[in-house]
């Protein structure tokens, strides 16, 4: 069945159809399709269009992260897929997640930008996350997703980790500029190798005194254990090996700190074995071990895209030893092997831990910015927080 909603059927909720079309009555010349989880397999080739289309891309926005998310979270969370048209034209294109969350006694219904609203224990973690849309058409996507958007029932509109650019422009100007924005930016540091190609410089020597000398006397005491060798892994079979223990060793450093690992048994871990049996042979994803001899010194895993490394998780074997670095170690010579391979820049992602800003001198902003409907529970929300901040500062 399919439903078309007119300018002239403005509050007429989505009826569950799974192909509905509509006009928006701030652009009437945009439609939206919109399609469940399990349409993913016809709808996967518009995505990968409109990622080679749209200069918003990004590793996390790209087809083999969603197919892996949907065969994973699909059926879980019963995401919708929008499809952006305009004169029979596809011109954007992006996900819609819903979850319902705890906020004290109240269960606030939030809807996410793309991939999102995982348990807090499997969340796969979205950054340069943006809508897929053609250049020159963000105002006209970003006002049809706002209308589409005022036919659900939601308390809020999330999106995270989006790179402050038009499309946030055009989401907060034209969309929903009457509602009220939180919004947390954070740091994606990174290192410019096409700068440090020019500058004739090694990667370490361009670091500062004292954290070259920690580096440097970690690589004298590995280098007794054998020659340091850099290797990417060169197959999906290797790099399957290499991730399993690089698991092992992030698992076992957390536990022993008393937290929670990122790679435990459930979704997400399982999630990312699909995402790399993906992609792996494209090139897109690399797992990269740091050995001495045959002891090895820590596995990143890393996503690959458009010149740019994005480390995203690590894992490092911790000697007894507190003055060895082998989280530095690790680093620094994938840093100094990408920038041999001709790759332009080595991103850190989001976060605030200190090795980031040792070893990288640029950062750029990301954005978690949610928007909140006005309504007796959220100014509820508001009144228990500020009561809440008041009863603290008594103490």
């Amino acid at each position: 069945m399919r439903k078309v909603l007119t300018p002239a059927e403005p509050n007429v909720a989505w009826d569950g159809s799974r192909d509905q079309l509509f006009n928006s009555n701030l652009n009437a010349s945009v439609a939206v399709s919109v399609y469940g989880a399990e349409d993913w397999p016809g709808i996967a080739s518009v995505w990968s269009e409109l990622e080679g289309m749209s200069p918003y891309g990004s590793f996390y926005l790209s087809a083999d992260w969603a197919a892996a998310w949907m065969e994973v979270f699909g059926k879980l969370l019963r995401p919708q897929i929008l499809v952006f048209e305009q004169n029979s034209a596809k011109i954007g294109i992006c996900l819609l997640t819903s979850s319902v969350e705890q906020r004290g006694p109240f269960g606030i219904r939030r809807i996410y930008l793309n991939t999102g609203g995982e348990r807090i224990a499997e969340r796969t973690m979205m950054e340069f996350n943006n809508v897929l849309c053609c250049p020159g058409k963000e105002d006209a996507v970003a006002r049809a997703l706002w209308r589409y958007l005022r036919t659900r029932d939601w308390d809020e509109f999330a999106i995270q980790g989006i790179i402050p650019g038009p499309i946030l422009t055009a989401l907060e100007a034209n969309a929903l500029p009457k509602l009220p924005a939180s919004v947390r930016v954070h740091s994606t540091y990174y290192v410019d190798l096409d700068q440090l190609r020019q500058s004739g410089l090694c990667y370490l020597d361009s670091l500062s005194s004292n954290t070259r000398s920690q580096i440097r006397r970690s690589l004298r005491y590995y280098s007794g254990k054998g020659e340091i060798k850099v290797e990417i892994a060169p197959d999906v079979q290797t790099a399957e090996k290499y991730f399993a223990e690089m698991c092992r060793m992030h698992q076992s450093t957390w536990l022993a700190r008393g937290v929670e690992g990122a790679f435990g048994p459930g979704r997400r871990l399982e999630f990312h074995n699909r995402l790399i049996g993906k992609t792996y042979e494209k090139g897109t994803t690399h797992l990269l071990r740091v050995a001495a001899g045959e002891e090895t010194i820590g596995i990143l895993y890393n996503f690959v895209q458009g010149g740019k490394i994005y480390f995203f998780q690590s894992g490092f074997n911790y000697a007894r030893d507190r003055r060895l670095q082998p989280g530095l170690v690790t680093h620094c010579s994938a840093i100094q092997r990408y920038m041999e391979m001709g790759f332009n820049e080595y991103d850190f992602l989001a976060g605030d831990a200190r090795y980031k800003a040792s070893l990288a001198k640029h950062s750029k902003p990301l954005a978690w910015v949610v928007f909140a409907r006005p309504g007796i529970k959220r100014a509820s929300i508001e009144l228990l927080r500020v009561i809440k901040r008041r009863v603290k500062s008594l103490w």
